[in-house]
């Protein structure tokens, strides 16, 4: 039996400790278009990290795995260059991966004022007849609350205070999530949205790839949130600088 695209995106990611990418098969050796921006496109290009990776750290621990039609992606715990967490996302054609788009941030390895890690927190999809309402709804909170400002409608989107929350630096509570977003923004270093540029989902999970700037710097946000309910409840995020384009390995866009 073929794997799905969620193992399959999974199996590739482990391929990064076990140095067996090549073996996998998993990548087209042509065709597969890279969006890291720090990593030219290509396979090649991919297995030649091996050689710049301490490889005697370096592991990878996919913590999720969700598909959504043509794409696999998952959430991983790695260390690579130091202890990382990040999102890959890999879109497949005829059983290999064609496209790969990523976010990765250093893990501060300490847990949050609600004791929480990144990646800790439910890990497996269910609900998956209402895959469609969820992206709906969270693409609706992201684009009116977020991006737009409008507030005055959070009961649609949260029970209550309820959000359980993985930044590393917040707590848990929506009140809490707000009050850390006007907090940077009275301090002059706001987390401003400005465009969705994807949202997948799977079941009761739903990752939102979005466009602003964190503290004044130009940065891709990967929100994942975890729906019950039809009321977002749990949230984790990986959020990365994107370089100006002169620094980019690759012409291929960050989205």
């Amino acid at each position: 039996m073929e794997l799905s695209h969620r193992d399959k995106a999974e199996a590739i990611q482990n391929s990064i400790e076990t140095e067996t990418l090549a073996e996998t098969g998993l990548i087209h050796p042509t065709a597969y278009k890279q969006h890291n921006p720090h990593v030219a496109t290509g396979l090649q290009a991919i297995l030649g990290l091996h050689e710049l990776m301490p490889m005697d750290k370096v592991y990878t621990n996919v913590v999720r795995k969700f598909q959504d039609g043509d794409i696999g992606f998952v959430h991983v715990d790695y260390y690579l260059f130091e202890p990382t967490v990040a999102f890959d996302i890999h879109r497949f054609e005829e059983g290999r991966s064609v496209e790969h788009w990523d976010n990765l941030q250093p893990n501060p390895q300490k847990r949050n004022k609600s004791g929480r890690t990144m990646t800790d927190g439910k890990t497996k999809a269910k609900d998956h007849h209402k895959t469609v309402s969820n992206k709906a709804l969270v693409r609706r909170f992201v684009q009116e609350v977020l991006i737009e400002g409008n507030r005055e409608g959070l009961s649609s989107y949260f029970k209550d205070d309820e959000l359980i929350q993985h930044n590393p630096h917040m707590g848990d509570g929506v009140s809490e999530f707000f009050g850390v977003l006007e907090e940077w923004k009275t301090a002059g270093k706001p987390q401003t949205y400005h465009t969705i540029h994807k949202v997948l989902g799977e079941g009761n999970f739903v990752l939102v790839l979005s466009e602003g700037y964190l503290h004044g710097i130009h940065s891709a946000f990967y929100d994942l949130y975890r729906v019950e309910h039809d009321r977002i409840i749990e949230h984790w995020d990986v959020i990365e600088e994107i370089p100006p384009v002169e620094k980019r390995k690759n012409d291929n866009g960050k989205f």
